[in-house]
């Protein structure tokens, strides 16, 4: 169904990518292809929930729009057995309480379940700040044609940064495919991110200075192809001097 009714579509990663680390091209050399599928994460997101539902009917109840606000805990057996959340759109509503074999927190960096845990168990997740300068600025734009078919045909085109020497890099990503009467568009929708490391951020003003950044920073062939490249979307930057990352070591307790 994504295939065919989504427009997803997978990619040769030996055909039809270019994936280049500190100058070099790292599939150039690869034994036996590997396919790469292309799907904007919404509409991966959408079609698992009625995939789900559909295939295990009264199993699953999808809510949305709504909050966590705290865990259901049994404190004696050291265990967590459910979550409490209200509705978004009625801030009024009573908590309502909702009880599973396991619980997944997909909320990212702005998650609560730390501090949860910390109150619940007394268990602490240690936590370490990394200071690199990470930061990043990404779009969604429609791709053209650039008439040099050695970049046409590379619908995958990724560069990551190789500090202390290059601290900026950029990646090219489609997300699916569309329909178009312009002879001239590849006909696919791409999720694109200018990256860096050390604060050598890339511009977000507007996307004629992102591409006299790109053209002074990175390999021509990203001038070439972002050049070529209609812009969709507003221009989302993300700069952060401290990156957290949260990982679990051995504590000695049982883990909830």
């Amino acid at each position: 169904k994504l295939l065919n009714d989504y427009g997803g579509r997978s990619y040769s990663l030996k055909d039809e990518a270019r994936l280049v680390s500190s100058g070099t091209l790292l599939n150039q050399n690869l034994t036996k292809n590997l396919e790469w599928f292309c799907i904007d994460r919404f509409t991966l997101e959408t079609v698992l929930r009625k995939e789900l539902c559909l295939q295990f009917g009264n199993q699953i109840e999808w809510k949305c729009n709504a909050r966590v606000l705290q865990l259901i805990v049994d404190q004696s057996a050291n265990t967590i057995q459910g979550v409490k959340y209200r509705l978004k759109e009625n801030v009024g509503s009573p908590l309502l309480d909702v009880y599973g074999d396991f619980i997944i927190d997909c909320t990212g960096r702005n998650t609560s379940s730390i501090k949860w845990l910390k109150d619940n168990f007394n268990l602490i997740v240690p936590t370490i700040q990394m200071h690199f300068g990470c930061g990043y600025v990404t779009f969604i734009g429609e791709r053209f044609k650039v008439g040099d078919l050695s970049l046409d045909s590379k619908l995958i085109i990724c560069s990551s940064p190789n500090t202390p020497h290059n601290n900026k890099g950029c990646y090219i990503l489609p997300i699916r495919e569309i329909k178009t009467n312009d002879e001239n568009s590849l006909g696919i929708l791409l999720t694109i991110a200018l990256h860096c490391v050390n604060s050598e951020y890339a511009p977000n003003d507007s996307y004629e200075n992102i591409l006299e950044w790109v053209k002074e920073n990175l390999e021509s062939e990203y001038y070439t192809v972002l050049k070529s490249t209609k812009v969709c979307s507003p221009l989302i930057p993300y700069r952060r001097a401290i990156d957290d990352r949260k990982y679990v070591e051995l504590l000695d307790k049982k883990w909830p």
